[in-house]
């Protein structure tokens, strides 16, 4: 008999929802890594501080509102922490909301050990 006619109206249900959900999760990751990336461009854009300088608009931003100085040091410091919260973003993202084709549970993979250990043995 074929598998799938054995199954109930309700597994057949919760096998749609599984799919949905996965569909969502994935929609919900793109829209977030595409959120990210928005911010990298928004966040490294130039805009005009004076006669012909330029200066990256989020940092002129932060230094007004902090009150910092015009530092290279501190520029470079704010640039290096708006990268490490980009990619970490990005990382989660993709870690904990996009699902994982290429990885398998390790139920399968113990049934696939066991009668090659035994057969070790």
């Amino acid at each position: 008999m074929d598998r799938t006619a054995e199954q109930s109206p309700a597994a057949e249900k919760q096998a749609r929802l599984r799919i949905i959900v996965y569909a969502l999760r994935i929609v919900g990751g793109v829209f977030l890594i595409a959120l990210f990336l928005t911010a990298a461009s928004r966040t490294t854009r130039d805009c005009t501080v004076g006669l012909y300088i330029y200066d990256i608009c989020a940092w002129v931003w932060v230094r007004e509102q902090l009150g910092l100085p015009a530092s290279k040091f501190l520029r470079a410091a704010f640039l290096e922490l708006i990268g490490i919260t980009l990619t970490l973003g990005i990382f989660l993202t993709i870690r904990f909301v996009l699902p994982f084709w290429g990885t398998r549970k390790a139920t399968d993979m113990d049934r696939e050990n066991k009668p090659h250990q035994a057969s070790l043995m």
